[in-house]
């Protein structure tokens, strides 16, 4: 009898077990996903649908194929295209889109993707304009002019609301004199 009893609580065990498993693979809340599982769904939610925003200069993107982007550009007013738009931690009066987007986070807002003379106001986030004088201006400044120094070159007077723009050249070329 001892035998028998040994064989049945091992028995009568995986059997609970089994059941309980059944109730929780029934109720999704209660589902255990992997990481992998839980970004593959936020993915495919996301798959098929249209870039809210037209183009983004501070994207927060995951290091996944494809990456999930969230535009964190601050703005005055979301566009139509956002479906969720909330108050900026910075400053209540801008708001940024919380929308995610599965792939590349489009192009840049700036008029400009780089600048070695950018000047910029001390708010958070700045107002900044470029004042480099280059050869001809990037496809998205609006307003290029030439240069009052050296008439065949070229400055955007564009300016826009985002963080400080990245050096074209490295640091010590800057400080050399190099553009």
């Amino acid at each position: 009898m001892g035998t028998m009893k040994r064989c049945m609580v091992p028995g009568i065990l995986l059997m609970l077990a089994l059941q309980a498993a059944l109730l929780v693979a029934g109720d999704e809340v209660g589902s255990i996903l992997l990481p992998s599982q839980g970004q593959g769904e936020a993915a495919a939610m996301a798959a098929g649908k249209k870039r809210p925003w037209k183009c983004c200069d501070q994207a927060v993107c995951t290091r996944s194929i494809p990456p999930i982007c969230t535009c964190m550009d601050q703005v005055f007013e979301c566009p139509k295209t956002c479906k969720s738009c909330g108050p900026s931690m910075g400053d209540p009066s801008r708001r940024i889109c919380q929308d995610q987007y599965v792939g590349d986070p489009g192009p840049i807002c700036r008029p400009w993707e780089c600048c070695d003379k950018a000047i910029c106001t001390r708010s958070n986030p700045p107002t900044c304009r470029c004042v480099d004088e280059v050869k001809k201006c990037a496809p998205t400044c609006k307003t290029c002019l030439p240069s009052r120094s050296r008439p065949s070159r070229r400055v955007c007077i564009d300016s826009y609301f985002g963080p400080v723009p990245p050096l074209c050249t490295p640091r010590e070329d800057v400080a050399a004199g190099g553009n």
